[in-house]
This record gives structure tokens, sequence and C-alpha cells, in this order.
């Protein structure tokens, strides 16, 4: 089958958007929530989300509160733009997320470019008995363990969700990725020679990077170090990615 597209993976926190959208939300909502958090990071991840935004509505907050709060968290101008320019080009966008499918709908929505991401592969949200939010991990406690020997989260392998996505959409001409965190290190490692990995600087990737050299060695695609989305923004439109 011949390759005709390309495919644009995006982590979410802190390289389509500008913030951490857990940090943001629960901090915003209540600062003694958050620090409770602070205090039990031993706790799997997605779990102590999910029992925090628990005991947030078991309090009084509503969903709209959780929204309001959503809506406003930054994302620049230059991201948007870079959104609209892949899909001027006509590549796939994809968001991988460690986040939540609550929180990204609502904050694309928010900025209205929902119509530019092709599919989002998170930890889905879901409402319980008493209609509370929920979410609950991408790969469940009591599923078997991916056993990744990579830095991945135990509840969702963003390589090998992209082996699974291109298997089943693909193949594409080009992969483009955007990520900071190590947990988008296996991923890039599926990438080829011919695609590219946008890597925020002075985060925990860009540092997880320097630490061996055989660890920057196992990414064939080429590297650009970003800080201001403007970087990724001119790289799309001069390039055509």
């Amino acid at each position: 089958m011949k390759a005709e597209k390309n495919i644009a993976f995006f982590d979410f926190d802190w390289s389509l958007i500008e913030q951490d959208s857990d940090f943001w939300t629960i901090s915003k909502l209540s600062e003694a929530q958050w620090n409770q958090c602070e205090t039990l990071k031993s706790m799997q991840w997605t779990d102590l989300m999910d029992r925090s935004i628990c005991e947030l509505q078991d309090n009084g907050v509503t969903l709209d509160q959780f929204e309001n709060v959503l809506q406003k968290i930054p994302f620049t101008p230059a991201m948007i733009a870079t959104l609209k320019l892949l899909k001027e080009h006509d590549t796939q966008v994809v968001i991988l997320s460690d986040a939540n499918t609550f929180y990204i709908e609502t904050i694309l929505k928010a900025y209205g470019v929902r119509d530019l991401v092709h599919d989002i592969i998170t930890n889905p949200a879901y409402f319980d008995d008493k209609n509370r939010l929920r979410i609950r991990r991408r790969i469940l406690a009591t599923a078997p363990p991916h056993n990744c020997p990579n830095v991945c989260a135990l509840n969702i392998c963003k390589g090998q969700e992209i082996d699974t996505y291109i298997r089943n959409h693909g193949p594409f001409q080009k992969i483009i990725y955007v990520g900071d965190g190590k947990n988008d290190y296996c991923p890039a490692t599926r990438l080829r020679e011919q695609d590219r990995m946008f890597v925020r600087s002075g985060k925990a990737l860009a540092r997880y990077l320097e630490r061996e050299s055989h660890i920057l060695a196992a990414i064939k695609a080429k590297i650009t170090y970003w800080d201001s989305s403007e970087i990724v923004r001119r790289a799309v439109e001069d390039e055509k990615l």
C-alpha cells in the first residue's frame, strides 16, 4: 500500500497546550486538594487524579466549574495555527496523551479546534452511578501489563499505541511527533529517518535524552528542540509537514 499522507502525533500537556491539565484543573478548583495530591505521589497517577476529582465533586464542585477552569487553560495562537496548517496540508492529527478524554475534549472545543483533530488516544473519562465525572486508566490495573522496556506509565504505552494506530490506519509518508515527557520517548523510538521529532526544551524528555548517548541514538528521526510553539508552527509551514 502506498503511503500518501503525513500524520502528526501530539502529546497534550506542555506540548499542544501550555500547562499540565491535571495541575491546572485541580489547583484552580482547590489548592488544598492539589497539596494533598503532592503528598500522595506514590499512588498511581491516573488513580490519584480520579480520587481527587471525586473528592472535589463530593465537596460540592460542579461539572460547570470543571469546564470553566478547563476553558481558560493557556493554548497559544501559534499552536492553534499549527493545527490549522496541518489541516491545510492534509496531515492527520492524533492526540496521544496521559490526560483524559473530558479534559482534552473540553479544551479543544473551547478553542474551536476539535474538528482539526482526527483521533484522541488517552485515559477515558466517564460518569459513575452518582453522576460524578471519573477517570479510568487506559490499561486497567486488572489487565496484563504492557511490559515495555522503556520509561512508560503503567496505564499507557505510547509506543505500542503508535504501532497499533499505524498498523490500523497507515502507512504514512512521514510521521511527526511533538512531546515533552519521558513517556514520549517510547513512541519516539518508533520513528524513522524521514520522520520528525519535536522535543520541548527544558522538560523531562529533553533531560532524559541528555543522560546517555545510547538513549538519544535510539531515535532515528530528525530532532528539533523547541521552547516556543512558533518554532513548531514555522517548521510545519516551511517544510509542508
